[in-house]
């Protein structure tokens, strides 16, 4: 398994800020894609961010869009415009989502995603933490090969001390 990592600056308007971008790959060997297809890992969530404003951001990039094309397009025809308006809107607000959202699901790697970073800083955090969660995915499809089959772990037990001192902490 490899992580690819590609770097750019986009934004070099005078006004603008700099608008970093990260792409990130993984590229599989053979049997590490029978893995994936195997126990459709394709799916599984990464990394799982909470951003409570990002649904309602979306609608509103949607909704935004509709009103556009509606009112561009209102004198041509009524049902033209208002089904331009909900294709575009409902593609723009789904591209936005897309592009914002943080949580990253294991078919972003395996296609490739493109992330923007406001700062250095930050493209720096996320390099780290996409190859964290990679070598994680690793030690994951590595202990995935021995799923099959029974494991016999032996649990000790604890002094009456310990004992205690688990069962008041709950682990």
């Amino acid at each position: 398994m490899q992580l690819l990592l590609k770097r750019s600056q986009g934004t070099t308007a005078i006004l603008a800020r700099p608008v970093f971008r990260l792409y990130a790959r993984v590229e599989f060997e053979d049997d590490e894609e029978a893995i994936v297809k195997r126990y459709r890992f394709e799916s599984a969530k990464l990394i799982v961010a909470i951003q409570p404003g990002l649904l309602r951001r979306s609608a509103l990039v949607a909704a935004a869009v509709f009103v556009t094309c509606f009112i561009l397009l209102a004198r041509t025809s009524w049902q033209l415009a208002g089904l331009l308006g909900v294709v575009g809107g409902g593609a723009a607000g789904w591209l936005y989502f897309d592009r914002a959202r943080e949580t990253i699901f294991v078919k972003d790697l395996i296609h490739g995603r493109y992330f923007e970073c406001k700062s250095i800083i930050e493209l720096a955090r996320k390099e780290a933490w996409l190859g964290l969660i990679t070598s994680f995915l690793r030690q994951v499809m590595e202990s995935a090969k021995h799923w099959d089959g029974t494991e016999a772990v032996p649990i000790d037990a604890l002094s009456k001390q310990e004992a205690k001192y688990v069962v008041i902490r709950g682990l």
